[in-house]
């Protein structure tokens, strides 16, 4: 009886207000409708395959299914518009139209065929409530300053899902595109608001979730991304919101080539290449993220500023650590939607003050968005998509915690079970829990002690459990790591056998391994290790290293090149030496080595290097410095020189005064016009 009242009471407002069109009663084809219609009026469409393509020709009117008028979406598929020839659009909008012209509840197309879905240029329609099933092509394509709303569509199996183009800048809310190539492409000058949407890509080699040209401006938030080769691409000279959004099964997560990127409040996760890869020298900002369970978390030597976000094996040695990130483990609930739980270190452990970071009311499952997720009547946004529930009724933990040894102070201890809180200057603290989850494993831990970890915490609501105390010891070992061999043999296409262990009480891990050299190659096996890779205490991490590098004679400098160990305990540097009873005949071309020696220090540096040198005789001498292409960016010397030791500051600029990024650079030395000696370097900001 409701629904009849609700119809019976649309219809008067419709007929009071403009004309109600009855397709086929009153015409046999929409188009005709359309073409006797007027601003306001209505096409209301029967059941039917409608086999045709429909231009809405400047008219400001609502064409819909039944379910315009009772919101039974069993319309949706019995209402079908469809038109498989020549590649044309079913549904077009190109003069004008405003956004009181609406298209509502239809299927558009029938699977398969040649078809287009629906075309915008010029105009700005209303797109709700309709499935969409194009074989091939586009879904939707806005082109031409069209500022459609697309809102509450699927789109299915289409190669462009939404194709925005030429200055277009539609609002795409809360649509579901499933087996599609690009979910939403973006085009050079275009901008999209992209918001609360399910794509699910079907994981061909381009597919991606969402991808810009360059020159593009998205806001993206609430959205799930899946089954993509690249989840979301922001292309060169195109900036990007990118918030609240789920991103998972993807084989990248987020591929991020502009710096003017803020990656807020997203949880990555199980993506099999990388959870936010960033080329060197650019620097994004990711705030509030939970970056988990992905081959490479975030690429190794990339320089975002991060802040608040809970990553696997820790951020980036070079990243820009803006504070209150961690690595310990996220806690989810479930392997499906990876929502947090009470206990875990993200929750309540966002930035304090979200003021500029956009954050919707609802987070992805629809649960308010800021909430007191452990019941310390603080309201701190938690990291990732999801926001854990407020605590009502937490329970307590409390103790007392002292230092063995060493300077530390205990104020700066962390301890806890989740979000980590601090003792006060007598070491006692108090933590605040929900209960549900009892028992809890609490730990504390201070950079140079042995944490300690107290199991199985019983906690009761309203209740404090008493007496959780900690003795802390102090640790600081003379060598965290150690190699064998600690020096490499190599000539030409050998493999030699690398172990690295960890010799410390505490976990170490290992940022990645880095060689360059101007003419040598290397790989190493098991060729599905990926770094960071975490060495447990007194265990062995065990490589072949292959490496394919020109011959040299024997008379040449043994020490030729290196290979870096990059860990969170310093960089370590493994020198290459030639083996002589591989070497026969040296190469033509090979130049023979003078008296003389090159090195640098610091190295790693930031943000000056000392480059030092030594030659045996006074000689014409040119050093140089060059990126890993191999191509220079700047001269630091070159000039006569007299025997005997130098020195010149390299300040990591280039000869136009510009910083370079973090990296590997190579410098040389010249003597005499041939080069004698070639050594690398590595800047990390």
């Amino acid at each position: 009886m409701k629904n009849l009242i609700l119809l019976f009471f649309l219809l008067l407002v419709l007929n009071l207000t403009a004309t109600i069109i009855n397709i086929p009663a009153d015409h046999p084809t929409i188009q005709e409708g359309i073409n006797v219609s007027v601003n306001g009026d209505t096409i209301l469409v029967q059941p039917g395959d409608y086999q045709e393509m429909i231009n809405f020709n400047g008219k400001n009117i609502t064409v819909g299914s039944l379910f315009l008028t009772t919101a039974d979406s069993s319309y949706i598929e019995t209402t079908i518009i469809r038109y498989n020839i020549n590649n044309n659009y079913v549904v077009t909008f190109e003069n004008e139209e405003n956004s009181e012209s609406m298209i509502i509840g239809f299927k558009i197309g029938q699977g398969g065929g040649s078809s287009k879905g629906i075309y915008c240029c010029n105009s700005s329609p209303q797109i709700e409530n309709n499935h969409i099933d194009i074989g091939g092509s586009y879904g939707i394509r806005c082109d031409s300053l069209s500022s459609a709303v697309i809102y509450k569509n699927i789109i299915e199996d289409p190669d462009r899902g939404i194709q925005i183009s030429y200055g277009a800048s539609p609002i795409i809310n809360n649509n579901k595109l499933t087996n599609v190539d690009k979910g939403v492409f973006v085009s050079s000058n275009s901008s999209a608001r992209i918001i609360n949407n399910k794509i699910i890509c079907s994981l061909p080699y381009l597919a991606r979730g969402i991808e810009t040209g360059s020159d593009a401006t998205l806001f993206i938030s609430g959205n799930s991304i899946s089954n993509a080769n690249i989840g979301i691409q922001i292309s060169n000279n195109s900036c990007a919101q990118i918030i609240n959004n789920f991103i998972y099964d993807c084989s990248l997560g987020i591929y991020c080539l502009e710096n003017e990127v803020e990656i807020i409040n997203n949880t990555i996760v199980n993506n099999t290449m990388t959870g936010i890869e960033i080329p060197w020298g650019l620097q994004p900002e990711i705030i509030n993220c939970v970056v988990w369970g992905n081959t490479v978390n975030i690429t190794a030597l990339s320089q975002p500023y991060i802040s608040n976000s809970c990553v696997e094996y820790g951020i980036p040695i070079s990243a820009i650590d803006l504070g209150g990130n961690t690595s310990r483990n996220p806690c989810f609930i479930d392997s499906t939607e990876f929502q947090l739980s009470v206990y875990s270190p993200c929750v309540d452990a966002g930035t304090i003050d979200t003021t500029g970071l956009y954050l919707p009311e609802y987070d992805l499952g629809g649960n308010v968005r800021l909430q007191d997720g452990n019941g310390d009547n603080t309201i701190i946004v938690d990291m990732g998509c999801y926001e854990a529930d407020t605590v009502t009724d937490p329970g307590f933990i409390s103790g007392t915690i002292s230092l063995m040894g060493g300077l530390g102070n205990l104020e700066e201890v962390n301890v806890g079970v989740g979000v980590p809180v601090h003792p006060d200057e007598n070491g006692d603290y108090l933590i605040t829990i929900g209960a549900s989850a009892s028992p809890y494993d609490v730990t504390a831990w201070l950079n140079s002690y042995l944490p300690e970890t107290i199991l199985e915490v019983e906690v009761i609501a309203g209740e404090i459990t008493e007496n959780i105390d900690f003795e802390l010891e102090f640790y600081q070992p003379d060598e965290y790591l150690e190699f064998t061999p600690d020096s490499l043999q190599m000539i030409t296409v050998p493999s030699s056998e690398f172990k690295i262990k960890n010799i410390s009480l505490i976990d170490a891990t290992i940022s990645g391994i880095v060689f360059l050299s101007l003419n040598g190659y290397f790989y190493y096996e098991p060729s599905t290790l990926t770094f960071p890779y975490v060495i447990a205490s007194n265990d062995t991490l065990e490589l072949m290293i292959i490496l394919d590098l020109p011959t040299c004679p024997e008379n040449r400098e043994i020490y030729y090149d290196s290979f870096l160990i990059i860990s969170d305990v310093g960089t370590f540097t493994i020198p290459l030496t030639w083996n002589s009873a591989f070497i026969n005949d040296a190469d033509e071309n090979t130049i023979q080595s003078m008296d003389c020696c090159l090195a640098n220090h610091p190295n790693p540096f930031n943000p000056t290097t000392t480059i030092s040198f030594s030659i045996s005789e006074e000689s014409k001498v040119e050093l140089s410095i060059h990126n890993i292409k191999g191509q220079k960016i700047r001269t630091l010397l070159n000039d006569q020189i007299t025997a005997g030791e130098h020195s010149i500051v390299w300040n990591g600029e280039d000869a136009s005064g510009k910083k370079v990024s973090s990296g590997v650079y190579l410098y040389k030395l010249y003597v005499n016009d041939k080069t004698e000696l070639v050594k690398k370097c590595l800047l990390l900001k």
